[in-house]
């Protein structure tokens, strides 16, 4: 399907349904072609996994910096919104979903549970206190604060009833109790999956509001937890933090903890020691390797796939990336290093796998949008809202501020059902991918009998569980000689752009160093890689930033192909992963823009090419 202007394209034909549920300061907003129309279509249990499509990284008014921000939703909006409900930002617009999302973790900041409790939530204990006070006038500069517990790891006596450290402790234990019982109520299974989660918010040493992030979202297979969550004001390092889930998940709990922005990480979300530059023992990375399953690549904040320059001169990299420098010894924050990128992660992976016997850094990808205004999966560029509150609350403050921010992305689950215990489980396996926000489907399946004659048969997918393995999983040990063969799929999102291409990005180890190589594998309209530069030549598909519309009958609504490694070497360690990208579309500056009759700003780029990402597939000689 073609999304022609201003139109989105349902799976049931053609309906007038843009700029869905939006409304601009309570009348209809100037680019809304019709009523909203919201689609439901819920796929039937399938033994071959279905793929579903969801947010593991929302905050609601109980994290402190959305509510210094003037966002007033609750969890319970949030949840509302995620299935359908129609809700008002802080800047005053209407947003609804178009489809409601499969599923959702919301992951408020526990380093904010004591004052939800305390100052918000109406227990009247520290209410008159003049940190409350300062609290509901919207002072910024207690995010500060915040941020600086999360350094320290401590917790400040003056915050607590009668200064006592034990007080705030209990609560924060209500402030969780409350957040159970409510992913409890809206889990839905078959239907609605809610992850009971939060986010540990560990904070750099030193960063101060320049706030380098080493956080994780905590994220719970049931409703066995433990009765707190564990926040960096108590586990200042990410290594206390997995201590701590050693500890405390026990018995039927189970749990994973899922890293975000490692672009934002001043190069130490995948470094080699942690940040207080102590090397990480082996226990250590056993630790993390048994709860770190997957990594968030794409957000709110940008991409944290790879970076031009750290390991690689691919042009796809730096997708939505804030414009840092290189981190050196005189700039040590706001900076890329290394750690900042996932596919350095890979790259060491298969260093440390010669050295520690087990790969810690066997990440699956996902994606979500760290909305901090309780809308998850509010993601469409067409109608964005903002993020943050009162900060990005209006087209006018998101032009002026050009902060550079995203929507976000989705999370994709390939599952057999919608429950807890499938989708949480495919999370373990890393069936999962990520998207830049369309809705695209992915899928990759490896191994050493996937024939080129696959893309033809109806069975196909069948084929390539019965022949491979999928996306998240290890290449058997090979046969006679040969090169491993990759089963490649796309589907592109009826109500986005088509697609135009799909990547497969490989990375390997001679043992000393790592290298890389990048593949387009099959192209749209009709159209071959260069056997030279292994690139797509160019489709013609373009945008007219007069309306925003983009060219007709380019791209494909689905691209397949079996694709064999001509470089293949059986000695070297290597994994493969994939990306596919959509035909070229507007930015929400550009739309923004037009609806204002402004000029578009150069920057960000009015133009962009949605994507999404496949977990990897490793390869061990």
């Amino acid at each position: 399907m073609i999304r022609w202007p201003l139109t989105l394209l349902l799976a049931g034909g053609i309906a007038a349904a843009a700029f869905t549920g939006l409304h601009w300061g309570g009348r209809a907003h100037p680019l809304q072609a019709a009523t909203a129309v919201a689609v439901d279509v819920r796929p039937k249990d399938n033994p071959l996994n279905n793929a579903y499509f969801g947010d593991l990284h929302v905050h609601t008014k109980i994290s402190v910096d959305s509510f210094l921000r003037k966002n007033m939703l609750t969890q319970e909006d949030a949840y509302r919104f995620a299935q359908g409900a129609e809700v008002q930002v802080a800047g005053g617009e209407h947003v609804k979903l178009t489809r409601p999302l499969d599923f959702v973790a919301i992951t408020d900041h526990s380093e904010s549970y004591h004052t939800w409790d305390l100052c918000i939530e109406g227990h009247g204990l520290m209410s008159d206190s003049d940190w409350c006070k300062t609290l509901n006038k919207g002072d910024n500069s207690l995010q500060v604060l915040f941020q600086q517990g999360g350094e320290n790891g401590m917790r400040s006596a003056a915050q607590c009833p009668g200064g006592k450290i034990e007080a705030c402790r209990e609560a924060a234990k209500r402030t969780w109790a409350h957040i159970r019982e409510l992913a409890d109520s809206q889990n839905k299974p078959g239907v609605f999956t809610a992850f009971i989660a939060y986010e540990y918010s560990g904070t750099l040493p030193g960063s101060g509001a320049a706030g380098g992030h080493l956080h994780r979202n905590v994220i719970f297979r049931n409703s066995d937890v433990p009765d707190h969550a564990e926040s960096a004001l108590d586990a200042r390092r990410n290594v206390e933090l997995w201590k701590w889930l050693d500890a405390s998940c026990t018995g039927n709990c189970e749990v994973m903890a899922i890293p975000h922005n490692a672009n934002l990480s001043w190069g130490m979300s995948f470094a080699l020691e942690t940040q207080d530059h102590t090397p990480y023992d082996v226990d250590d990375w056993r630790r993390r390797a048994k709860y770190e399953h997957l990594t968030e690549i794409f957000q709110i904040k940008g991409g944290s796939e790879c970076g031009v320059g750290f390991g690689t001169t691919d042009e796809e990299c730096g997708f939505n990336a804030l414009p840092y420098p290189p981190c050196t010894a005189e700039r040590k924050a706001q900076c890329y290093g290394d750690g900042s990128w996932v596919r350095n992660a890979l790259n060491n992976g298969l260093l440390l796998k010669d050295k520690l016997g087990f790969n810690p850094f066997k990440l699956g990808f996902v994606a979500s949008t760290d909305n901090h205004n309780a809308i998850p999966g509010a993601v469409d560029e067409k109608t964005y809202v903002g993020s943050i509150g009162m900060a990005d609350g209006s087209p006018e403050r998101r032009l002026t501020a050009q902060i550079g921010r995203n929507p976000g992305g989705l999370a994709g689950i390939w599952a057999p059902e919608n429950t807890r215990n499938a989708l949480f489980d495919a999370m373990k396996r890393r069936e999962t991918f990520g998207t830049s926000g369309p809705r695209i489907k992915v899928r990759l399946f490896g191994g050493w009998g996937l024939t080129a004659d696959l893309v033809r048969r109806a069975d196909w997918v069948a084929e390539g569980y019965k022949l491979g393995v999928p996306m998240g999983g290890d290449l058997p040990k090979p046969g006679r000689g040969g090169a491993p063969s990759f089963l490649v799929w796309g589907e592109a999102d009826p109500q986005s752009a088509r697609l135009q291409r799909i990547q497969v990005v490989k990375g390997w180890s001679d043992g000393k160093a790592t290298h890389e190589a990048i593949y387009d594998v099959v192209c749209s309209d009709g159209l071959t890689p260069d056997a030279k530069t292994h690139r797509c030549p160019s489709n013609g598909a373009s945008v007219d930033l007069n309306d925003c519309s983009i060219t007709p009958k380019k791209g494909a609504a689905e691209l397949r192909t079996v694709w064999r490694d001509p470089d293949f070497d059986p000695r070297a360690p290597a994994f493969y992963y994939l990306r596919v990208f959509e035909n070229p579309s507007c930015r929400w500056s550009a739309y923004d823009a037009l609806r204002l009759g402004r000029p578009i700003p150069p920057i960000p780029a009015p133009v962009q090419e949605e994507r999404a990402w496949s977990s990897p597939i490793w390869y061990e000689p």
